[in-house]
């Protein structure tokens, strides 16, 4: 790896620890110069802002989550599939610090910015493997539509689905109901299955309960910044 490319990982890495240490919002440019004991020239030679670090670690968290899915080992192109989409899915068990660090940045500029980015990326990654084991398992029988657009418009609805629950993990932080959730994950399940006409309870996505516990674990997270005075 080149001296830059060493200095623009070093970066990265010091913004995923202090992002999670002190919230997308408490970190400052400073923060970052005094742990990597750097100017800020050599700062803003690799980026623009804080917003284009995270949104750089968004993309590097999709393709980690692409690697953990290529790294299992499948009975079928079934079950292949469905740990695409749970590894695509941000809630899923361990990711209760990306959502810890995604919760105070609801209804802020930066916080769409940053949804799209990390969006994007996961289309990046997820989407082309997902639409060739749709088409595998359609040849196969297994699946039957016959609108081409039909993969890319399920994708546009899972992306919507992880919105929807951000809005409702919010809400939950706030002391809102948890039931949300859980019965956004059963429509988009139920909406899957229905528009491929595939097998009932064929399609799983992720574990409600599963999302609960890292929402959970997020606000916890959230409520610690916040005592510490750093969201």
């Amino acid at each position: 790896m080149l001296k830059g490319d060493l200095r623009k990982q070093a970066i990265l890495d010091a913004g995923e620890a202090l992002f999670f240490e002190k919230g997308y919002i408490g970190a400052t440019i400073q923060d970052f110069l005094d742990v990597l004991h750097c100017s800020k020239g050599s700062f803003y030679h690799h980026f623009e802002s804080k917003l284009q670090v995270l949104t750089e670690l968004c993309h590097q968290k999709a393709e980690r989550g692409f690697q953990q899915y290529q790294q299992q080992v499948y009975d079928d192109a079934m079950s292949r599939l469905n740990g695409l989409i749970y590894y695509a899915m941000p809630f899923r068990g361990g990711e209760d610090k990306t959502v810890a660090l995604l919760l105070p940045l609801q209804g802020l500029s930066d916080g769409k910015m940053v949804l799209e980015a990390m969006i994007d990326a996961r289309k990046e990654y997820f989407y082309p493997e997902m639409l060739r084991l749709v088409e595998f398992l359609k040849d196969k029988g297994e699946f039957h539509y016959t609108q081409a657009m039909l993969p890319e418009l399920l994708w546009d609805s899972f992306s919507a689905c992880f919105q929807r629950m951000m809005q409702e993990a919010a809400a939950i932080q706030a002391g809102g109901a948890t039931s949300g959730v859980v019965q956004i994950i059963e429509a988009e399940r139920f909406l899957w299955e229905r528009l491929l006409d595939a097998p009932f309870a064929s399609m799983e996505l992720i574990r409600g309960d599963e999302a609960l516990q890292t929402i959970s674990h997020a606000v916890s997270r959230v409520k610690r910044m916040e005592k510490n005075g750093n969201t």
